[in-house]
């Protein structure tokens, strides 16, 4: 059973290995949790190939992997992305001691041959190292889930990845700590790894769903609208009247700034003008000649520029979130289709213009 679910884990992240090429991965947005997936997949490939190629359930077992030092660390750093918090390389370094240390001793035991030349050392060393492991994941993870549970301002999507993150993590390492206890306590022989490598495998699928989905975003609001300008041929629209709709749609978008909700919809829009759907959709795509994501997104652009000039030293993360934008990944990709640049460098433009334009 353990090999089945640490194959299931190594499998779900090497499927998220294959497919992140293909949407976002030179995106730099979502560095942090790419390589907490390379490194999870270096970690489970570890441990498969000493369970099942080697076959040393022992080793197995006591070997436990440097990666998952960097585990913590690597969530905190993409949080403090998506807050548009910098941080120095100094402060991620800070970070990432325990992670090189542990890689240090890692290579050292295995250079060394310590499993098999001093069995009691290897014990006791990695004995002292699960447990502070374990309090690296749990430290980090709790302090994420309390920033993260009252925090209104971090777009939904981009809350709920780190959050079921982070209590998969913490789940993996509660479980991990109990079934070791009742091990020791009621001489039961369960394996301490079956539920952090079940967690493991699900917290590359939620980073996978996640990927896929903002790729989904930012490609809907580029398809052609000459595809779908025969389906309202026979819709009994005159010009006039779609003229008429179009008007009234842009003095409410001006006027009320709907799109400002990150939440709006079609359905939103059409009943906030007295008018169906499918007219809605009609006046959007003969008129402004842009299907709703793209429409909206566009006055999410310009609302987004109005801002930056106002307050050229207020983070792009919260100007996104106040224009109505989900993810930053979204608004590069708009913003830069309308101005030719990306939010980061139109804000630099704005703060030292005369060096931009030499």
């Amino acid at each position: 059973m353990l090999s089945l679910i640490t194959t299931f884990a190594f499998a779900q992240a090497l499927i998220g290995l294959y497919v992140l090429p293909k949407q976002t991965i030179f995106n730099r947005h979502y560095l942090y949790l790419k390589t907490l997936i390379v490194l999870i997949s270096i970690h489970l490939g570890i441990k498969l190939f000493l369970l099942s190629v080697l076959k040393d359930p022992y080793l197995f077992g006591r070997l436990n992997s440097f990666t998952t030092f960097s585990y913590g660390p690597l969530l905190y750093f993409q949080y403090r992305q998506f807050k548009g918090q910098k941080m120095s390389r100094m402060h991620k370094g800070l970070h990432l001691i325990p992670f090189l240390l542990a890689f240090l001793l890692y290579v050292s035991c295995l250079i060394g041959q310590l499993p098999s030349q001093n069995p009691a050392l290897f014990h006791q060393v990695f004995e002292v190292f699960v447990y502070l492991l374990m309090l690296s994941v749990a430290s980090y993870t709790a302090y994420l889930l309390w920033k993260l549970i009252p925090d209104t301002h971090l777009p939904s999507h981009e809350r709920s990845l780190l959050l079921q993150c982070s209590a998969f993590f913490m789940i993996s390492v509660f479980m991990g700590y109990i079934t070791s206890f009742l091990n020791s306590w009621l001489g039961t022989q369960w394996d301490a790894h079956f539920f952090p490598y079940l967690a493991f495998g699900f917290i590359c699928w939620i980073c996978l769903r996640f990927f896929l989905r903002q790729h989904a975003a930012t490609q809907i609001g580029f398809k052609s609208v000459a595809s779908v300008r025969e389906t309202y041929e026979k819709s009994g629209l005159s010009e006039m009247q779609l003229q008429a709709y179009f008007e009234a749609l842009e003095q409410f978008m001006r006027r009320e700034k709907p799109f400002r909700n990150s939440e709006l919809s079609l359905d939103d829009l059409s009943q906030a003008l007295k008018i169906s759907r499918q007219q809605l959709s009609q006046v959007l795509n003969q008129k402004a000649e842009k299907n709703f994501y793209a429409y909206v997104n566009d006055y999410r652009v310009q609302e987004m520029i109005v801002l930056l000039k106002k307050h050229p030293g207020e983070k792009i993360a919260e100007l996104a979130h106040q224009v109505g934008f989900q993810s930053k990944t979204t608004l590069n990709t708009y913003f830069k289709k309308v101005t030719g640049y990306s939010p980061t460098q139109y804000q630099q433009f704005l703060s030292n213009p005369v060096q931009e334009a030499s």
